[in-house]
C-alpha cells in the first residue's frame, strides 16, 4: 500500500476507483444497474471499481473490478503528478507519495442517508486507466450501461441532473446498454465519477496549462 496509509486510516473501508478513459480520450463510467435504481426515472453513473479485498493490492483491485463490472480489461497508468487529496468537505490539497506508481486522487465519499453506513467514509483511491478492451456482457443488476463522457460533460457532472439524451446529444455515447434504458432517464454521478468533476475543475483552475 506504500504511503497510501499515511493518508487513509487503518482499518478504514477502502476501495479503488478508475478514472478509465477509452481510445479517443473520453471518460468511461457505469450507470446503475436495477438494484440501485432508487427513483422511477434518475440513475445514477460512477466509476468502475469497487472495494478492496484482504490481500490485494490496489491496482490489481482495479482491474479485477473492470472485469467483474464490464468484462473489460484495462491498463492502470501511474499519474505523472503528485495527487490531490479531496475531504469530505470538497476541501482539495495536493499531497506527497513516494510510491511507485501514484494515483491519481484520494477521494472521501461519504455513505448516503439510508444506506447501511451512513455518513462514514469510504476511502477511494482513483487511479489513471485506459480500456484496452470492448465492455462485454453486463450484470444488468449492477451495471445497466457503459456510457462516456466529453471532459467537459465531466466537470459538469456535479452542477447538474441531465438526462441521458441530452448527455448524448453533448457527445457522450453508449458503448453497452441494456434493454431497459431509456433517453429521458435522468442521470447523475456519485463517488469516482463525482471527484473526477471536482478534480478536473481544481486543475483547471491552478493548473490551467496541465
Amino acid at each position: 500500500m506504500g504511503d497510501i496509509f499515511r493518508y487513509v486510516p487503518n482499518h478504514a473501508e477502502i476501495g479503488v476507483g478508475l478514472a478509465l478513459k477509452d481510445e479517443q480520450g473520453d471518460y468511461v463510467f457505469v450507470l446503475a444497474g436495477t438494484r440501485h435504481k432508487f427513483t422511477s426515472n434518475e440513475l445514477f453513473y460512477a466509476g468502475i471499481g469497487g472495494h478492496l479485498e484482504q490481500g490485494e493490492d490496489l491496482p490489481s483491485c482495479g482491474k479485477r473490478e473492470a472485469m467483474e463490472e464490464i468484462g473489460a480489461e484495462v491498463h492502470i497508468q501511474c499519474s505523472p503528478a503528485n495527487p490531490v487529496y479531496i475531504s469530505r468537505d470538497k476541501e482539495i490539497r495536493t499531497i506527497t507519495m513516494a510510491d511507485e506508481c501514484k494515483p491519481l486522487a484520494i477521494y472521501e465519499m461519504i455513505h448516503p442517508s439510508g444506506s447501511p453506513r451512513e455518513g462514514e467514509i469510504y476511502y477511494i483511491v482513483i487511479y489513471l486507466a485506459k480500456l484496452i478492451s470492448s465492455p462485454g456482457d453486463l450484470n444488468t443488476d449492477e451495471v445497466s450501461g457503459v456510457i462516456t463522457m466529453k471532459k467537459e460533460q465531466v466537470k459538469k457532472g456535479i452542477f447538474r441532473r441531465a438526462t441521458l439524451q441530452t448527455l448524448m446529444d453533448e457527445g457522450a455515447r453508449l458503448i453497452a446498454r441494456s434493454p431497459h434504458i431509456q433517453p429521458d432517464v435522468i442521470v447523475y454521478p456519485i463517488g469516482t465519477a463525482e471527484a473526477l468533476s471536482y478534480y478536473l475543475i481544481h486543475i483547471e483552475k491552478h493548473h490551467p496549462y496541465s
